[in-house]
């Protein structure tokens, strides 16, 4: 095929608040005509942000893009208006992450600035999956939707990831596991969460963290806050992979694939180079008793980069370090930080001069094998919309 099979790991849908309120649950709908008043009246800008993060400049440019005058934004929610876009962008298919720019994130969501209950964010964590397994249903040759599932409630996670296989929900990405908490039982290598991966390992899910949210709480605002914050969510996001390594969860189930979305991928080099050094050089009697391969073993048979923005050029260039195999280009659509409605341009910008075996990997191949994609019936439509090798400038 002189086409590349472009397949975005980083994608994003949602429905209007409104929306939700028949996936949600019978016994939540009061609850939830309470939280949509209150949030309605609560926020004016995307994501609950009260101050817009990209600034007035640049969104008034993101306003004026063709695209996004055409309602492209809106294929958050709307079919037909996301395959065009789809098309447009040559994306033969797509990862599909909870959303939250577009007032259109989880039901009782605590981003939209009103207080909920674990309980409460539970269910609408079942909402949002029971809307995504309809959407996806649309062409579930091209979406991938991953489940979200929040984790304080272990029998009800694992029931909600038997539930997602069974309705054709193809990952699961995971909330409410401590990044930044006190309580050391919160964190990812705790056994407690056990049950969580030997279910998403015997159902052939993928785990994800998509870039958190979660913060560490430093009390008052302070100057420079915000952007304390948001560069430590890069960190926080990176943090669960050794958690992962060290804990054992991938020594215990070998099938188990984790992907992290979104926190950049130039860290794993020297984060690999580290853990491997600690694992042959401190102790390393001790270290074999823990786990009985390098860390970076791990990595390579079981962990993956969704490379969207941040991600760029460097992380091309450093594709044998993180390995060619483990990286997975994404649009981030319909972000405004996306390279949404510039992908092509872009594509050109990451992978110009890179062999076109490494190419098709990057931008398509290695994804199909982590979901478990028909290349059959994605073909036709990269055939049909996909760029060509010499569009992206390939070796």
């Amino acid at each position: 095929m002189d086409r590349l099979m472009l397949v975005s790991s980083d994608c994003h849908a949602g429905a209007p608040w409104r929306d939700y309120r028949p996936y949600v649950e019978s016994r939540r709908r009061a609850d939830f005509d309470s939280w949509l008043q209150q949030a309605e009246a609560s926020q004016d800008l995307s994501s609950g942000i009260k101050i817009d993060p990209h600034g007035r400049p640049r969104r008034a440019a993101w306003n004026k893009e063709k695209a996004v005058r055409e309602g492209g934004v809106k294929g958050a929610w709307d079919a037909a208006l996301r395959h065009r876009e789809l098309d447009r962008e040559g994306v033969a298919a797509e990862v599909i992450f909870p959303d939250g720019q577009s007032k259109n994130h989880q039901p009782f969501s605590a981003v939209s600035g009103v207080r909920t209950t674990p309980e409460l964010r539970a269910a609408g964590a079942r909402a949002y999956n029971r809307w995504l397994a309809d959407f996806c249903s649309d062409s579930p040759e091209r979406h991938a939707g991953m489940a979200a599932i929040p984790t304080l409630d272990i029998p009800a996670a694992v029931k909600e990831i038997q539930w997602a296989r069974k309705a054709g929900l193809r990952g699961i990405v995971l909330s409410g596991m401590g990044l930044s908490a006190h309580e050391p039982e919160a964190f990812w290598h705790h056994p407690r969460y056990e049950p969580i991966w030997a279910s998403a390992a015997s159902l052939a899910l993928p785990v994800h963290l998509h870039l958190t949210g979660e913060t560490t709480n430093y009390g008052a605002d302070t100057p420079g806050l915000r952007w304390i914050n948001s560069a430590e969510i890069f960190w926080l996001s990176r943090r669960p992979t050794w958690f992962m390594i060290w804990g054992g969860v991938l020594e215990r189930h070998p099938t188990l694939k984790f992907v992290n979305t979104e926190a950049g991928g130039s860290w794993v080099p020297n984060t690999l180079e580290t853990l491997d050094y600690l694992w042959e050089v401190r102790n390393p009697d001790e270290a074999r008793k823990v786990l009985p391969k390098p860390p970076s073993d791990y990595w390579r048979r079981q962990c993956y980069i969704g490379a969207s923005p941040p991600s760029g050029r460097s992380d091309v260039e450093l594709r044998k370090t993180i390995g060619v195999g483990n990286l997975m280009w994404g649009s981030d659509y319909p972000h405004l930080e996306g390279t949404w409605p510039h992908s092509q341009e872009r594509l050109k910008d990451m992978f110009r001069g890179v062999p076109a075996k490494d190419c098709r990997r990057i931008l398509g191949e290695t994804a199909i094998g982590v979901y478990g994609l028909d290349r059959a019936k994605l073909q036709p439509i990269a055939q049909k919309i996909g760029p060509t090798l010499a569009s992206v400038n390939a070796g």
